[in-house]
C-alpha cells in the first residue's frame, strides 16, 4: 500500500506538528519586513477593541490608503509573532485586521490575512478551523466579484478540497479538484504562460494525484504526478524540495505498479536532491530505495541501503524508519530469508 498519502495526511492531522520550532521555520520568510514610523498607529489600533478604534477613527475621516496602511503594520507585526513561535499572539492580530478590513470596507489585503491563518491552521494540524476560514473567505471573495479563475480563489478552493479529501469526501474532493483543474488549465490554453499560473496548475494535479493514491486508483494518480512533474519542468517554478517530494512520490507509484526500473531513476533523483539540500527526508528515501531492491530480488544491494537509511534514521532520531527497518531486517539462519519483507 502507498503510504505518503497516510503520512501527509497524519502531518496534517497530528498535534505533534504544533511545535513552536515548525511554526518559525515555516513563516520566517512569509513577510518581509520594512521598519516606519507608522508603525505607531497600528500599535494603538491593537492595544484597544475594534469598536473603540472606529469610534476614534470615523469612516469619514479615515482614507483606504491610511486603512491599509495599518493593516500593512499588522501583518508586520504578525509575521514578527510567527517568527517568535507566538501562534496565538499572530492569529489574534490577523483577526483584529480582518474585523479592521470588514470594519472600514477595505478588502484588498483581507484574503492574504485569511491565507495565514488559513495556513497556521494547516501547520498546527486543525483541518476544522482551516476549513472554517476557508469557506469564509472563499464566500467573501464571491461575493466581492472576485473572478471565479482568480489565483488566489483557485488555491483557496484548493486547499478546501484537500480537506475534503483527508476528511474522505470523496464526491466533493473529485468535484473540486476537477474545477481547480480545468480552471488552471483553461488559462493556460488562453495563453497564460506566468509562473504563478503554472505552479498552481502543477499543484492542482499533484494534490489530485494524491487523491487518487488515497482512493487506490494508482494508474490515474501516476498520470496526474508524472503531468505534474513534466509541466514543472515548463514553467521551471519548482523548489529542490518541491522536486524531491514528486520524485519520491513517482518513485513509490512506479514501485506499486511494478514499474521497477523507472522507480529506482524517480529515488536516485529524489536521494540526490535530498543530500543537495541536506533534507531530513533522506532516511525515508533510501528506506524506499532498500524495498525497490528487495522487490527486484537484490537482497545484499537492498540489505546495503536498509543500513544506510537506518545509520541516517537514528541520526536525524527518525523512529518510524527505524521501526520499519527493524521490521524488514529479521536475521534468520537462512541468507535467503534474511528479509521478512513480503516481495509480492
Amino acid at each position: 500500500m502507498i503510504s505518503l498519502f497516510k503520512t501527509i495526511t497524519r502531518l496534517l492531522s497530528s498535534p505533534r506538528s504544533t511545535n513552536k520550532r515548525k511554526i518559525q521555520l515555516l513563516y520566517k520568510s512569509l513577510f518581509k519586513f520594512h521598519p516606519s514610523p507608522l508603525c505607531k498607529p497600528a500599535l494603538a489600533l491593537l492595544c484597544c477593541p475594534v469598536s473603540v478604534a472606529s469610534k476614534n477613527l470615523p469612516v469619514t475621516q479615515v482614507s483606504e490608503w491610511d486603512v491599509e496602511e495599518n493593516i500593512g503594520h499588522l501583518m508586520t507585526l504578525a509575521r514578527i509573532a510567527l517568527e517568535r513561535g507566538e501562534v496565538e499572539k499572530a492569529e489574534a492580530i490577523l483577526e483584529m485586521g480582518i474585523k479592521i478590513c470588514e470594519e472600514y470596507q477595505s478588502y484588498m489585503i483581507m484574503p492574504y490575512m485569511y491565507d495565514i491563518l488559513a495556513s497556521i491552521a494547516f501547520a498546527t494540524g486543525n483541518l476544522r478551523r482551516a476549513e472554517i476560514l476557508l469557506v469564509n473567505v472563499i464566500e467573501k471573495m464571491v461575493q466581492l466579484g472576485t473572478p471565479e479563475s482568480d489565483s488566489l480563489l483557485v488555491d483557496f478552493k484548493l486547499r478546501l478540497t484537500r480537506i475534503y479529501s483527508v476528511h474522505n469526501e470523496d464526491t466533493l474532493a473529485e468535484i473540486g479538484f476537477k474545477n481547480c483543474l480545468d480552471l488552471q488549465k483553461s488559462k493556460i490554453l488562453d495563453g497564460d504562460t506566468s509562473t504563478r499560473t503554472g505552479m498552481l496548475y502543477v499543484n492542482c494535479l499533484f494534490w489530485y494525484g494524491l487523491h487518487k493514491i488515497k482512493c487506490s486508483d494508482y494508474n490515474s494518480a501516476k498520470h496526474l504526478i508524472d503531468s505534474a512533474y513534466s509541466f514543472s519542468m515548463k514553467v521551471k517554478g519548482l523548489s529542490p524540495y518541491q522536486e524531491m517530494v514528486i520524485l519520491g512520490t513517482l518513485a513509490e507509484l512506479n514501485t506499486q505498479l511494478g514499474d521497477y526500473d523507472i522507480a529506482l531513476q524517480n529515488i536516485y533523483s529524489a536521494i540526490l536532491l535530498g543530500k543537495g539540500i541536506g533534507s531530513l527526508d533522506l532516511p525515508k528515501f533510501y528506506l524506499k530505495l532498500g524495498k525497490i531492491y528487495i522487490k527486484l530480488g537484490a537482497d545484499s544491494t537492498a540489505e546495503q541501503w536498509l543500513n544506510e537509511a537506518r545509520t541516517l534514521a537514528e541520526l536525524f532520531d527518525d523512529k518510524e524508519v527505524i521501526e520499519e527497518i527493524n521490521s524488514i531486517l529479521k536475521p534468520t539462519t537462512s541468507q535467503r530469508s534474511f528479509f521478512g519483507f513480503n516481495k509480492n
